[in-house]
């Protein structure tokens, strides 16, 4: 499986976590609805042993141009500014990418 493979993990600040679902939310539906070049973008939500709730992004891209393509779009670094601005997440934005060895996306 050839590509760009990554997971980004985000971690909501106190008593943030339903304001970064939502734009995380919105920031899926504009992938899907403008980056082609998205195989897949899968937003998921996990609770930690300490009980406070992270959200992590799994992604698979076309190639690095692609990706490259997808962080200078306006929208996406108004996401970020956003972040910034609200103080949404506790600590930065992870990313770490990925090496499929074995194994399938879909049937």
């Amino acid at each position: 499986m050839t590509g760009v493979n990554l997971i980004a993990t985000l971690r909501p600040a106190p008593g943030k976590t339903a304001e970064l679902r939502q734009i995380l939310c919105e920031t899926a539906h504009n992938v899907k609805q403008v980056e082609q070049t998205c195989f897949t973008f899968l937003l998921t939500e996990c609770k930690r042993p300490d009980g406070t709730i992270e959200f992590k992004v799994i992604e698979r891209w076309a190639n690095k141009e692609a990706l490259e393509v997808h962080h200078e779009r306006s929208w996406l670094q108004s996401m970020y500014s956003t972040f910034d601005e609200k103080q949404l997440l506790d600590g930065p934005e992870q990313i770490e990418e990925l090496t499929v060895i074995s194994g399938f996306a879909a049937r």
